[in-house]
Order: structure tokens, then C-alpha cells, then sequence
């Protein structure tokens, strides 16, 4: 009987060992899957494609000249809305290339660009910036205002629809370069979820 009941503990010791293990496994396949994902080249322009239904939250942001814009003013035109930080490495990775996209959708009259910085003051942004802070970047000014649109890991990004509702969001950097950025800000395509 000792035997036995000795056998059965490190029968179920094992088996406790076995599963943690598959579900190590498991963890690893999913972060790695998620990876592969996101890797520039794969899939630049993974998304979550939202229900449409939410409009952008009431909040305000402050300008350089520290005038706001408030969210509510950003209808009429698609607008892509950018969370990003200087602290942020691949924010600033990615940010000069938004920027120039931006820049050439805006002049299109297709697509407005607002950059939203959540660092604590203009002086940190100014001197990212070299001294001059570039058209469409505004600041969140506090946090509540980066919590109120979700954002928990920088950079985010949402693609609102000219109605002001929440349509796509994009987390994490792309290469706004590729040729699918265009195609997606432009509505020439139909995204598929």
C-alpha cells in the first residue's frame, strides 16, 4: 500500500510537471505566432479592425501654441490619430516616417494626421524636434486622456472615420512606408479584418 501511494504522487507530480509544460509551450507558440505577425515584411499593416459604433472620446489636446484641439472637432475628413512619446524607442523609429506620410495625405486633402505626444512637457517634444514642432503635433497634457481612448503600450494608433468614430486601430509601430499604408488610409481598398 505505501508503494501504491507513493507511485500515485509521483504519477500526479509528473502529470502536474507534463502539463505545465504543454501549457509553457502553448505560451511560447502564441507570442511567437504574434511576433511573426508583426515583423516588418509579414503583415506591416496587422489592425484591429473596431465596430465602428464607438465615437472618438471627449477630450482635449493642446497645441504648441497651447490653444486645444478638442477630439470632437475632428470630423468631416478621415483622421489618423498617433499616441506616441520621445521615451518611446520605437516611436521614434517610426514617428519621422508618419510624419511625411501625413504630410503627403493631408496635401491630398484625404486624411488628417494628429500626432499626440504623452510626454510630461513641450520642452521634452520641442527638443525631439530639434526646436520645432512639426504641424499635427499636439499633446495629451494628462493621462486620463490616453486612458479614455484605451491606450496602454505606445505607439497606438486608431483610424477615425470622418463621422468621428473609431474604425481601425493599429498597435504598435509600422513601416508607414509601405505601399498597404497607402492603399488602407486611402480607401482604395476595402480592408479585410
Amino acid at each position: 500500500m505505501r508503494v501504491g501511494s507513493r507511485f500515485r504522487r509521483i504519477a500526479a507530480t509528473v502529470g502536474v510537471l507534463v502539463l505545465l509544460q504543454a501549457l509553457a509551450v502553448g505560451v511560447y507558440r502564441a507570442v511567437e505566432h504574434r511576433r511573426e505577425a508583426e515583423r516588418p515584411g509579414r503583415r506591416p499593416f496587422a489592425y484591429e479592425a473596431l465596430d465602428g459604433a464607438q465615437p472618438v472620446p471627449d477630450a482635449a489636446f493642446e497645441r504648441p501654441d497651447g490653444t486645444l484641439l478638442h477630439a470632437r472637432a475632428l470630423r468631416g475628413r478621415p483622421v489618423l490619430l498617433h499616441f506616441w512619446a520621445t521615451w518611446c524607442a520605437p516611436c521614434r523609429a517610426e514617428l519621422p516616417l508618419l510624419l511625411e506620410l501625413g504630410r503627403e495625405m493631408e496635401k491630398a486633402g484625404r486624411l488628417q494626421l494628429v500626432a499626440v505626444s504623452v510626454d510630461e512637457s513641450w520642452d521634452v517634444v520641442r527638443t525631439f524636434f530639434g526646436g520645432e514642432v512639426p504641424p499635427g503635433v499636439v499633446r495629451a497634457g494628462f493621462p486620463a486622456v490616453q486612458r479614455r481612448f484605451g491606450v496602454s503600450a505606445l505607439p497606438d494608433t486608431f483610424l477615425v472615420k470622418p463621422d468621428g468614430r473609431m474604425g481601425l486601430r493599429f498597435t504598435g509601430a509600422r513601416d508607414w512606408r509601405a505601399p498597404e499604408a497607402t492603399t488602407l488610409l486611402m480607401g482604395q481598398e476595402r480592408p479585410a479584418p
